[in-house]
């Protein structure tokens, strides 16, 4: 430490370093400069590439801290490329392979979300510490273009949900028709339904045929400058259902908010009132989810 002292006076008594923030300031540890030293962010920083971390390091050292700056040409990933293309237009783009496959869906769709809750401790036998277990889900059915019902399921009660959750979505998505869905969270709840309820496992994996996954078919079909290099659901739909809002809903806004009402929920301590409340917010939000998912359909297969 004492041979170090003098270079880190030289150091203090010098100008500031010219060195441009990057993975060095997070590795091992985050530097407490770390604020002072990144400069302010433009509105389409290089590190909105998706999966592009080091990518978006070489730009910054390049000189490049504004996506719409980058050159054609220099990003060697077909997908950074686009990113960059229609962040650069300002343009919403959608490719013309994807309003055809969404319009080629048949009738009657249903538009499904889970709910989950994971305990550290289980407190529901025969389930494991941190398991995904559904205690909630929203369907909207459209039987004919734009006419939707809907149904749902929420546990209130703090006792295994599973069977009944199970028996009222097997009645609610009937057994014919595509089941729409983003993510591959759902096939894992579907699953985790049937090694809970092997009787009905045969009538799981039928409908596990049945599920189209949103997700890949809108991260291969489109882009919109505000989406910042994200295709969450959360992220794509302001673009394309801005009347949808998130932020208008209660108390229960995300997944994990989602979570917390729950434990709240089926808490005996929760008075009776505060229980009424967080109920309502999980429906609203559980149902936003699958209208969203609707809406997205509807509004990206039409070209």
């Amino acid at each position: 430490v004492a041979a170090r002292v003098p270079a880190l006076q030289s150091v203090l008594a010098g100008e500031m370093p010219e060195v441009v923030v990057g993975p060095h300031c997070t590795d091992p540890f985050e530097c407490p400069f770390l604020g002072h030293c990144t400069p302010p962010e433009p509105a389409y920083p290089v590190t909105l590439l998706p999966r592009g971390a080091a990518v978006a390091a070489e730009l910054l050292a390049e000189g490049y801290a504004d996506l719409r700056d980058v050159p054609p040409g220099r990003l060697v990933s077909a997908t950074h490329e686009w990113v960059r293309r229609v962040t650069a237009s300002g343009v919403a783009d959608v490719r013309p392979a994807l309003p055809p496959r969404l319009r080629a869906l048949s009738y009657p769709r249903h538009y499904l979300d889970f709910e989950a809750i994971q305990f550290a401790v289980p407190i529901w036998a025969g389930t494991r510490p941190y398991e995904q277990l559904p205690f909630q889900w929203s369907c909207h059915v459209e039987r004919a273009p734009g006419v939707l019902e809907h149904a749902e399921f929420l546990d209130t009660s703090g006792e295994n949900p599973l069977r009944a959750l199970a028996e009222a979505l097997l009645v609610a998505l009937g057994e014919v028709g595509p089941v729409l869905v983003y993510s591959g969270f759902e096939k894992q709840v579907l699953r985790t339904l049937a090694a809970h309820l092997p009787d009905l496992a045969e009538r799981f994996a039928a409908l596990a045929e049945r599920l189209v996954d949103l997700l890949p078919l809108v991260r291969a079909g489109y882009y919109h400058p505000a989406m910042k290099g994200s295709w969450s659901i959360k992220a794509v739909l302001p673009t394309v259902a801005p009347e949808l809002d998130y932020s208008g809903l209660g108390e229960v806004r995300d997944g994990i908010g989602a979570q917390g009402a729950y434990l709240a929920l089926i808490d005996p301590a929760t008075p009776p009132e505060r229980r009424t409340a967080l109920a309502a917010d999980l429906s609203r939000y559980c149902a936003l989810d699958t209208l969203a998912l609707q809406r997205l359909v509807y509004q990206l297969g039409r070209g």
